[in-house]
């Protein structure tokens, strides 16, 4: 089971979207990645070991997973991914567990 953790810029991202597209993607994360004993396995690479993203209908969820951690980092609508500057070099994660 991963534990399954939001950085600061993820939960604005989240509280700026309507309810239920926020809960859409908290469901998920919860449903598919949480029970998960590797998150990687259902996620797709973004280069290097610990950055990777998840596809969540329009949505990307950009995480860096570490062995039993997934920090959400940004969530982005689209298929343009934020500069990797803004969203690597994120805050420490606040504690907020889904």
């Amino acid at each position: 089971m991963v534990r399954i953790e939001l950085s600061r810029r993820a939960e604005l991202e989240l509280s700026r979207m309507d309810s239920i597209t926020s809960s859409l993607i908290k469901g998920w994360l919860i449903r598919n990645v949480k029970p998960l004993s590797d998150p990687k396995s259902i996620g797709t690479s973004l280069g290097g070991r610990k950055r990777w993203q998840y596809r969540i209908g329009d949505y990307r969820v950009l995480t860096r997973i570490t062995e039993k951690r997934a920090v959400i980092l940004a969530i982005t609508h689209g298929h343009e991914l934020p500069s990797q500057s803004s969203w690597m070099r994120a805050r420490p994660p606040i504690e907020v567990s889904l």
